[in-house]
């Protein structure tokens, strides 16, 4: 099973967990852009505390769910690792499959501020329950 292509065509949305300078824990909600079939792409802006704390420290643990009427129709997706910053490289490309982007920054000035990520190294953990039994699976990512 393609793990990445589920987290970013089925989940797509996720809760981030990042650490602080201090060692504070923060969570926020970011959506998966793009996978290659190596690793995840995502984008933040730079302006935002998370982009800091993604820079800074990198470390990254999320988990995000497909939807369904009920439980039994859903499929999760955890991933605990390392993020690297890759400013601007495939912008364009997380632009063109996410162009609702275009809406929430409008202008050209605004998109300058956006900033691409990927995940360096991971360890990821797949659920579906949507078969039974639930089927479970461990996957690496090796960006």
């Amino acid at each position: 099973m393609d793990y990445l292509k589920v987290l970013v065509e089925e989940i797509h949305s996720v809760v981030v967990a990042t650490v602080d300078e201090k060692g504070h824990p923060h969570t926020a909600v970011m959506d998966m852009m793009w996978e290659d079939g190596k690793t995840v792409y995502f984008l933040t802006a730079d302006f935002k505390p998370l982009y800091k704390r993604l820079k800074e420290d990198g470390r990254v643990a999320l988990t995000g769910m497909t939807q369904g009427a009920r439980t039994m129709d859903r499929k999760s997706i955890s991933l605990t690792g390392q993020v690297e910053w890759i400013g601007k490289e495939y912008l364009e490309k997380l632009l063109e499959a996410n162009p609702y982007m275009y809406e929430i920054y409008p202008t050209e000035e605004g998109r300058s501020h956006l900033q691409v990520f990927r995940f360096k190294k991971a360890l990821g953990d797949f659920y579906d329950l949507t078969q039974l039994p639930p089927y479970q699976a461990r996957f690496e990512i090796e960006g």
